[in-house]
This record gives structure tokens, sequence and C-alpha cells, in this order.
């Protein structure tokens, strides 16, 4: 792999470019047999088992996640862990618990899971690339320059 996109929670060995994603907040994934549409506040999922990854793999995102269930006023119990964020919202489409993801993975169209915005303030979920430092072919040269010039054009339209 030359180059991959993931959610920034280090990235050892590689060169890396991120960029805050100011409209990508997380949102809640939840079983579809959950039922309801529209936004949730995050406080209706204090009774929910959580499955969220293990905070040596993110500590900033994951003290976002923990941080934004504190805010509404319960601590989330995680009872499973997962490293990547595909695992975990498989996860979920298997029922064992909800999660919050950055709103990017509603994309995926996994069966099994809906998506739904949070209403209380969302964590923000940092974005990147990361490359191999010594791969500069021109196809990483490339990727990489519609990646900035994509957040370019995202920050001038926020």
């Amino acid at each position: 792999m030359a180059v991959a996109s993931l959610t920034i929670v280090g990235v050892g060995g590689w060169a890396a470019w991120a960029r805050r994603a100011p409209d990508r907040p997380a949102v809640a994934a939840l079983p579809a047999g959950r039922g309801g549409k529209g936004p949730i506040a995050a406080a209706s999922l204090r009774d929910e088992p959580f499955i969220l990854f293990p905070r040596q793999v993110g500590t900033s995102l994951y003290d976002q996640i923990v941080g934004a269930c504190q805010r509404a006023g319960f601590a989330p119990r995680v009872e499973q862990e997962a490293i990547q964020m595909q695992t975990i919202v498989s996860l979920v489409a298997a029922g064992m618990g909800v999660a919050l993801v950055p709103a990017s993975l509603v994309n995926l169209r996994r069966t099994g899971v809906v998506y739904r915005p949070l209403t209380d303030r969302s964590p923000r979920i940092e974005l990147g690339i990361a490359w191999r430092g010594a791969d500069d072919g021109p196809a990483v040269q490339a990727f990489v320059g519609l990646a900035r010039a994509h957040a370019r054009g995202a920050r001038e339209r926020a």
C-alpha cells in the first residue's frame, strides 16, 4: 500500500498530512433494528453497550468520544473494543452495541447499521492521509495533490 486514508490516531514511521474536518462530526452508529430517524441526543445512548477502540490506539479521539458522553451526563459502558473503524461498524451491525464514528463511514453503507447525527456538540474527527516517506512516485504525488486540493476547497466552502 502506497497511500492510506485514516483517522489521525498516530502514524509512526509514515509521512502524514492531516486536516481537521469541521463538516465531519462524529455520528452515532446504531444497530438497524433500533428504529427512529433524525438526530438523537447523546444522553439517549446512556444505557447502551459501547464499542470503542482501545485508548492506547488513539488517545485523542478516544478522549473526545468519552468526553462527549460525559458532557451528556454519563460514562460509556465499553463492552467491546476493536482497532479498525470498519470492524467497529461491523460489530454494531451484529447488534453488539453502539458507537460514535466519523460521519464519513456513512459512505460504507454497511447493512445492519443506521447512522444518526447527534443533537449535542459532537466530537470533530481529524482526517488525513499517510504515505511512506520514501515513496514519492507519481501516483503518490498525484493522490496527495488531489487530497490537498479537496481540503482547500472544503475550507473555502466552510
